[in-house]
C-alpha cells in the first residue's frame, strides 16, 4: 500500500487539533521557549566573554597599533549592544549552565517527539494511555537522540558535495523516529528498516517533506511580523506556532508511516500476570476429610 499524501495531511491535521495534539504542541512551545531563552544567554554570554578577554589584553600583546585596537573593541561593543538588544528573555547564566540547559532540552524535546509519535500512531484520538506513551521511554529517548544526530550528520556532509545526496538521505531516513517510537529498535536497525519502508514511496514522502518545510516558514512569518512591534512578543509567538506546527509535523509523518506499516499501532503494554494461588504446594486444609 503506497502513501496517499491528502490523507496524511488531513489525519495530521485533525490528530493535531484533538486534546492530546494540543497538550503536545503546548509542550512542544515551552521546549521551544525555554531553549530560546538558553541560547539566548549562551549568546549573551560568550559574547560578554569575548570582550572582557578583549579588553584584558594590550595592543602590543595582540600584535596591532592602538587605533585599531580600539576600533576592535568599538565593534564588539555594538555587537554585544545589539545581541542584548535582540536576546529579551537572556539570563545571567555561566556559559557551561546554559549549554548544560539546552543539552536536557534537547532530550527532553525528543522524548516529547517520541511521545507524540506514539500517540499519533493509535487509531483513535482517545486511545492513548500513560502505560502506552511511557513503556520503554529512556531508552527510546537515546536512540532517538543519537540516531537524530547520526542522521543529520550524514545529511549536513551529503549537501556539502551536492544537495541531492542530502536530500536523498533526508528521504530514506524519514521514518527513524517512527521506527524507534513503535517498535522499539536501536537506531542502526530503524535507519535501515526506514530505508526498506520508503522503497515504492520515496517520491511521496519527499513530497511530505517538502510540504512540510513550507509550511514551517509560518512560524518565521508570524514571529517577524509580530517582532516589528515587540521583539519579546515575537519570540512568544514564534515558540507557540513551532509548537503547533511541530506537533502537526509529527502527527503528518505518523499518519503516512501508519499507512505503509500495517504494524504501525503500538500496542498496550500486556499486565503481568497474576500469580496463581492454586500454583503451590496442598497444605493439610486441602486434602479432603
Amino acid at each position: 500500500m503506497g502513501i496517499d499524501i491528502g490523507q496524511a495531511l488531513r489525519e495530521g491535521a485533525s490528530r493535531t487539533a484533538a486534546k492530546d495534539g494540543l497538550v503536545l504542541a503546548v509542550a512542544f512551545a515551552g521546549i521551544a521557549l525555554l531553549t530560546t531563552v538558553l541560547l539566548q544567554s549562551l549568546t549573551v554570554t560568550l559574547f560578554d566573554s569575548m570582550l572582557s578577554f578583549l579588553q584584558g589584553m594590550s595592543p602590543q600583546e595582540m600584535g596591532i597599533d592602538p587605533a585599531e585596537y580600539e576600533q576592535m573593541i568599538s565593534e564588539f561593543e555594538m555587537a554585544l549592544e545589539n545581541v542584548r538588544s535582540t536576546s529579551p528573555f537572556a539570563l545571567g547564566l555561566s556559559a557551561g549552565a546554559a549549554f548544560a540547559g539546552i543539552l536536557v532540552l534537547a532530550l527532553v524535546a525528543e522524548a516529547a517527539s517520541i511521545v507524540a509519535v506514539r500517540v499519533f500512531a493509535t487509531e483513535s484520538a482517545e486511545s492513548a494511555s500513560r502505560a502506552l506513551v511511557t513503556e520503554n521511554i529512556l531508552l527510546a529517548t537515546l536512540n532517538g537522540f543519537v540516531g537524530g544526530i547520526v542522521v543529520w550528520g550524514l545529511i549536513i556532509v551529503g549537501s556539502l558535495f551536492f544537495l541531492l545526496p542530502g536530500i536523498v538521505l533526508a528521504v530514506l531516513f524519514y521514518f527513524l523516529r517512527q521506527e524507534i517510537a513503535l517498535k522499539d529498535k536501536n537506531f542502526v536497525q530503524a535507519m535501515a528498516d526506514s530505508w526498506r519502508l520508503t522503497k515504492g514511496n520515496r517520491i511521496e514522502v519527499f513530497i511530505i517533506g517538502v510540504v512540510l518545510v513550507i509550511v514551517s516558514r509560518l512560524e518565521e512569518v508570524s514571529s517577524a511580523a509580530v517582532g516589528t512591534v515587540s521583539t519579546p512578543a515575537g519570540t512568544i509567538v514564534a515558540a507557540i506556532v513551532g509548537g503547533l506546527l511541530t506537533a502537526f509535523g509529527a502527527a503528518v509523518v505518523t499518519r503516512a508511516y501508519a499507512q505503509i506499516d500495517d504494524s504501525a499501532e503500538p500496542s498496550e503494554p500486556e499486565p503481568e500476570d497474576e500469580p496463581d494461588p492454586y500454583d503451590a504446594a496442598l497444605g493439610p486444609d486441602d486434602l479432603p476429610r
